[in-house]
């Protein structure tokens, strides 16, 4: 019986709309699957985080959803240059993220693939610099919205939210998800219930 983090996580992904392309498509469901249980995981084994692991999980929704609409194609690294798509090559994974000095080297190549194994550190890095970026904007004592400053951070902008108006974005779908309730787990007594009609 999953606990009520992976539970919600799930639910929480799947509220966020389908992106266009991925409409009807048969890989969609374990697709989103595999990014729930990456975010939970990640969110687990992320240390420093001060605020509860669903704030955290979702966090990496709202980066995402906005980032990669959760796109089939873009989980499978198969960006569109032409449309300057994944920052012309230079971003990976659902999380589009880029090599600088803060990643760590043999993480980044690893990236961009449909599997577990490099969903889950796609998920690990974004939780990772979602951290980093809180933590700092939180030390700078910047007049603001924390969660909206780490939004900001965390796309390489300051933690002054008058530079960069994608923030915004990013906590409206931060909101909606932890809007979602944890669905109701069946109790052993309905389970038994339902077998017997």
């Amino acid at each position: 019986m999953p606990l009520p983090l992976d539970a919600w996580a799930l639910a929480a992904l799947q509220s966020r709309p389908v992106y266009y392309e991925d409409a009807g498509s048969p890989e969609k469901p374990a697709q989103i699957e595999m990014l729930s249980q990456a975010m939970v995981e990640a969110a687990r084994e992320q240390k420093g985080w001060p605020l509860s692991k669903q704030r955290l999980v979702a966090a990496e929704i709202a980066v995402g959803d906005n980032e990669s609409h959760w796109s089939l194609r873009i989980h499978r690294n198969e960006c569109n240059l032409k449309r300057r798509e994944c920052d012309s090559g230079r971003a990976i994974s659902e999380w589009q993220l880029h090599a600088n000095a803060l990643t760590e080297p043999q993480v980044w190549p690893r990236l961009g693939f449909m599997t577990f194994e490099s969903t889950k550190l796609g998920a690990k890095e974004a939780t990772r610099i979602l951290v980093r970026s809180y933590l700092y904007c939180v030390s700078t004592k910047t007049p603001g919205d924390p969660i909206a400053q780490m939004f900001s951070a965390f796309a390489g902008r300051s933690c002054q939210l008058d530079k960069w108006p994608g923030w915004k974005a990013r906590v409206d779908v931060y909101d909606r998800v932890l809007r979602v309730p944890v669905p109701r787990q069946a109790a052993p007594a309905d389970s038994q219930k339902q077998a017997a009609q």
